[in-house]
């Protein structure tokens, strides 16, 4: 049986040992949403966008942002934008497997908490979780491994690997209009349904419940306002990042420093463990 947490502790655990006061909260909590962003993808070698060397920082990053990641270069030059989502951003995702960090968070799920009480939201698009054997996980932008017609908007299966030089067509009769992957570009609006999964994961969240938020700076909206609900709902908010502080830190109860392949594994070891001792406890007593 869980234990109710003392939140009032969790501070002077954070300031002594990071890895350890996260893994206390994690062992005592009943129910878990995990919410990812760029970082959390980076030690599987997909780069994030916004850091120090990321795909959209200077001057040819925005350029690159304002016309492949909005509708404007999909509309009017389809061809050069698919061309290089297949060779700069489906290629590394496409190569990709999921970090020991990501594995580490689907076995928390299947060994600690259950599909029903540890949920994923991500603002990744490259799959990875569910690679790692995760269950339930909402992708509030969408994924690159799946597509749709730009026209129709009906799901398509392009032929595998994918051709850069060749963007295929619907295939829903009189329609033929050409494909692009399913993913939510600046200015479009999230999917419906992911996000009512989503933001029902994070309101369910109380007391004594976590967030982990794992590689996110935590500047796009509306997907950034997740933590700020869960703060509000009472939850202990763990961050993962490399780079510290970011603008989510303020919200922050435990912060743990570190790439999230190490950080990720070493605190979900450490709530096992911490779990396992409290059951073992719990049967002798």
């Amino acid at each position: 049986p869980h234990q109710s947490l003392d939140r009032s502790r969790i501070p002077l655990m954070a300031a002594s040992d990071v890895a350890g006061g996260a893994a206390v909260a994690i062992s005592m909590a009943q129910r878990c949403v995990v919410f990812t962003g760029a970082g959390a993808s980076a030690d599987s070698g997909i780069g994030t966008f916004r850091g120090e060397g990321g795909a959209w920082s200077g001057i040819t990053g925005a350029i690159a942002l304002a016309w492949g990641g909005t509708p404007l270069g999909w509309r009017w030059t389809p061809s050069l934008v698919w061309s290089r989502f297949v060779t700069d951003f489906y290629g590394p995702i496409a190569a990709a497997a999921p970090h020991d960090g990501l594995i580490a968070l689907a076995e928390l799920q299947k060994k600690q908490f259950g599909p029903n009480r540890m949920r994923f939201i991500t603002m990744n698009v490259d799959g990875l979780h569910q690679a790692a054997g995760s269950q339930e996980v909402y992708e509030v932008h969408g994924s690159v491994r799946r597509f749709r017609c730009m026209t129709c908007r009906a799901e398509a299966q392009p032929a595998m690997p994918l051709d850069a030089s060749d963007q295929p067509r619907c295939a829903v009769p009189g329609c033929g209009g050409r494909v692009r992957p399913d993913v939510t570009l600046f200015t479009e609006s999230l999917p419906g349904d992911q996000w009512r999964r989503a933001e029902e994961a994070v309101r369910s969240l109380r007391a004594g419940d976590v967030m982990l938020v794992v590689g996110t700076s935590s500047v796009v909206y509306p997907a950034a306002s997740l933590p700020e609900i869960a703060k509000q709902q009472g939850a202990t908010i763990i961050e993962f990042n490399l780079e510290m502080p970011t603008p989510l830190s303020k919200l922050t109860n435990i912060a743990v420093p570190g790439p999230a392949a190490a950080t990720l594994r070493e605190v979900v070891d450490r709530a096992l463990k911490s779990s396992a001792r409290a059951a073992r406890r719990a049967l002798g007593s």
